[in-house]
């Protein structure tokens, strides 16, 4: 997951970019947007370089709060005030307790880190209420999601990082034909291919997820294809069969199941559709 424009804005709002070598409030040499890794006095720099400070440091942070994705699913905004946080103090592990506190605790806690040298600093005040308020701002998106139902809507470009559950992001369910637009059946993604992820430890490749309606007519896709929906998922589980695959997405209740011989198909179909396809050659199955 990478932080969003809104994260960097704030971060860029509260650091400010300075390009002469100062002393923050702690007593650190620090350049540009907030870098202080390998400053020193004297040291100038150009708007271009506190730039590529701020990208690299973001990636570093940014890799601080991911370390708990799979604890709390963050959404963007969630991420991206933490990222603003590990930014300012280092890290998120106190402030979640690593990992260990809910998201309401967090939100209530983050308010307590505006001192520096044991005072409390207005600016740094302003800063965790802006963070606070992003936080929180996670809350309407999740809301938005359950209202919205099962299928979303994503932007390749600008959500493409995003995780959709666990072990799967969103760039992973786009059209092969590169289009921006994607469809996802996220409940099917958390509620089924995620249990088949854990159930087998092992990576789930989507050979086929979302189509638009011009690359399913070039693959000869049916022309009712759940593959339109974002509803349909053609996977391959690593180091195990299409049959084992198979065998174990039938006890988990999915309504439609193709096998074939290189990778299993299956969707979110309210009625029930077994099959086996060899080569062309197959049909209907009562089970796997």
């Amino acid at each position: 997951m990478k932080t969003s424009q809104a994260g960097i804005d704030l971060i860029k709002k509260f650091e400010g970019c300075r390009l002469d070598a100062y002393k923050c409030p702690a007593g650190v040499w620090t350049i540009g947007y907030g870098h202080t890794a390998g400053v020193t006095a004297g040291q100038k720099i150009s708007s271009a370089q506190a730039e590529a400070y701020l990208c690299a440091d973001l990636e570093k942070y940014e890799k601080k709060v991911e370390k708990y994705e799979d604890r709390y699913r963050w959404t963007q905004n969630e991420f991206d005030a933490m990222v603003s946080f590990a930014y300012n103090l280092g890290s998120i592990d106190k402030l979640t307790a690593n990992g260990t506190r809910s998201k309401t605790v967090i939100a209530e806690k983050i308010l307590l880190y505006n001192k520096a040298g044991g005072k409390v600093l207005d600016w740094l005040t302003k800063r965790r209420q802006a963070e606070r308020e992003l936080f929180l701002a996670g809350k309407k998106e999740n809301a938005q999601e359950a209202a919205g139902g099962a299928i979303r809507e994503y932007s390749l470009s600008l959500d493409g990082n995003k995780a959709v559950s666990a072990n799967f992001k969103v760039k992973e369910f786009r059209c092969k034909d590169g289009d921006d637009k994607i469809l996802v059946d996220v409940d099917f993604v958390r509620g089924k291919l995620q249990l088949i992820r854990d159930h087998f430890d092992a990576p789930v490749i989507i050979n086929s997820a979302y189509r638009t309606p011009e690359y399913n007519k070039k693959v000869k896709g049916a022309k009712a294809s759940y593959h339109l929906q974002g509803r349909a998922f053609d996977i391959v589980v690593r180091g195990h069969t299409p049959q084992e695959v198979a065998r174990y997405a039938q006890t988990l209740g999915i309504k439609g199941i193709i096998k074939y011989n290189g990778f299993v198909h299956v969707d979110s179909r309210e009625k029930k559709y077994w099959a086996r396809d060899d080569n062309g050659k197959g049909g209907s199955v009562g089970g796997f």
